[in-house]
Formats: C-alpha cells, structure tokens, sequence
C-alpha cells in the first residue's frame, strides 16, 4: 500500500536505516527524520510532525498560524519567524518537563537544525516529543511557543457528542477541555481517532474548504453517559476538576513574567499575552 501510494504521488520519505517497531516510532524517528531532510539538502520554512489518528483543518491551519509568520519580500514565502514552535504546550509530571502535545506540533527550519544538533550531543532516548523539551533544557535553548486553545486542538471524546451519529458537541460541552467533541468554528486539529467509525463521524464535521458551521440543535440530544453526567455534577459543585484545559495542568510554579513576555519552564517564549492565558497564570511567579 506504501509503495502504491508512493508511486501515485512520490512525496512520502522512508526512513529505511532505522528499525521499524513502536519503541523507534515512539523515541527516535521524528529526529531521524529532520536528521534526514538536513542531509538530503531538502529545507521547508516550516515542518509538522502529525500523529495518525489526528484529524487536521489543513485550510485553518495554514490561514490562521501560519500565513501570518510568512513573509514574501523575496519574492518567494520564507519564514518570518525564528526558532518558533506551533503546538499545544504539555506538562509531563514523570519528568517534571514541558513540551509540545506529541500529537501535532510544526516548527520553523532553524528549530529543526537546532534539535538536530541538540540530539547529535546528548542523544535523547525518550518519547518523542517529550524529548524536544530535554535537549532544549540539556542545551541551554530557548524557544518561541505559539499554543494552541482547547477549541483547536483537543482529544476526541465521542460521549460528549449530542447525537450517535454526530461529532458535533452537546449544548453542555466545555469547549477549552482537553477532551470534548468537536465545536465551534476554530476547530484545528482533532486527535484520537483510531477507530475509523470515530475518525468517520470527526471528517463529516468537514468539507475542502475547512469546518462547516456547527448545526444548531433541533431535537432533543441523546442520554449522556454515567461518565459524563457524573463529571458535569462533580464540575458543578466544584469538588473535583474534570474540564481542565491542558494548559491549567501545568505547574504555576513554572510561569515566569519577564519583563514583557511569559516565560514557561524557562526554555518557552510565550510571548505577552494569549487569549484565556493570562487569567490562568494571574497569580504566578513575577521576575
């Protein structure tokens, strides 16, 4: 089938010289693969590395993040912007470390370059994406960090879905959540597809030119699950936090301000503001 679709449109890149298993497709291959456009002489002023049970609004992604980090002056799109990430920023408690959701994250060339030089030295051997933010930190390196909403980017959770049949999101969803159905208009990528019945229901929200409008709701939605109905009581009195974003899940203690931009985990630029971000980390640390 590889070879098949290959012959049809010649763009994949296989990457024959590294073992073909979970733990190399888990650790290493990401940063074998950026090892490999450098040594091919191949450049990209940005580059996605995309899970395969991820849905992507390829027309909102390119409109919104990326068009406005382009520049044409030369006549020809190049990046506008240096040493930048484009992702949703993660907290891994195992390693006390943050980094983009390994599920999608794009980067320009020179991060590219750089985690290639990073791993040369040190020579990660951990999940993939966990990865980027330990050689950033073994380096010494720092980034810009352009972080993706809940409504963006979120796992796909089907019993938050109004009707069997629809991804779309019940009246009650909490849209900034790290798992919720697909809502709204600012849908970018949704992850956690697997099943093709599933990953079916998330495309039928979609057409070429990106989401189509949320339809409203005109029938009386589905019986929730125990879950769900469990989870709203617990977030309606307040004991229990089942609606986080991914964002509220990393350590206050681990937010700086420095003089005009956020800083996470010092090796992050989260720039001055973003919408929904300042109220989150209002009472963390100030330098």
């Amino acid at each position: 089938m590889i070879r098949f679709e290959n012959r049809t449109f010649g763009d994949l890149i296989v990457l024959d010289h590294i073992p073909e298993d979970d733990i190399t497709a888990n650790t290493i291959k990401t940063l074998e693969l950026y090892k490999w456009l450098i040594k091919h002489g191949s450049k990209y002023e940005f580059v996605t590395k995309l899970d395969t049970d991820v849905w992507i609004n390829a027309p909102a992604f390119w409109e919104k993040y990326l068009v406005p980090r382009l520049s044409n002056q030369t006549g020809h799109l190049t990046a506008a912007v240096n040493r930048t990430v484009i992702g949703q920023l993660y907290f891994s408690d195992s390693g006390y470390n943050t980094f983009a959701h390994g599920s999608m994250y794009t980067i320009t060339w020179d991060m590219v370059q750089l985690l290639v030089s990073l791993q040369e030295r040190f020579n990660v051997l951990t999940g993939e994406d966990a990865a980027v933010g330990i050689l950033m930190h073994k380096g010494s390196q720092t980034a810009n960090f352009v972080n993706f909403r809940g409504d963006e980017k979120f796992d796909y959770d089907d019993s938050d879905s109004r009707e069997h049949d629809f991804a779309w999101a019940r009246a009650g969803t909490h849209p900034h959540a790290i798992s919720h159905a697909v809502y709204g208009s600012n849908v970018i990528a949704v992850h956690k597809l697997k099943d093709k019945r599933l990953w079916r229901k998330v495309a039928n929200c979609f057409s070429q030119g990106g989401i189509n409008p949320m339809p409203p709701l005109q029938r009386p939605e589905r019986r929730l699950s125990l879950r769900t109905r469990w989870n709203d009581w617990m977030h309606s009195i307040g004991l229990s936090r089942p609606y986080v974003s991914m964002m509220e899940t990393i350590p206050k203690a681990l937010l700086t301000y420095d003089i005009d931009h956020w800083v996470c985990d010092n090796i992050w630029n989260l720039g001055a503001s973003q919408e929904g971000f300042n109220t989150y980390v209002a009472d963390a640390n100030v330098v």
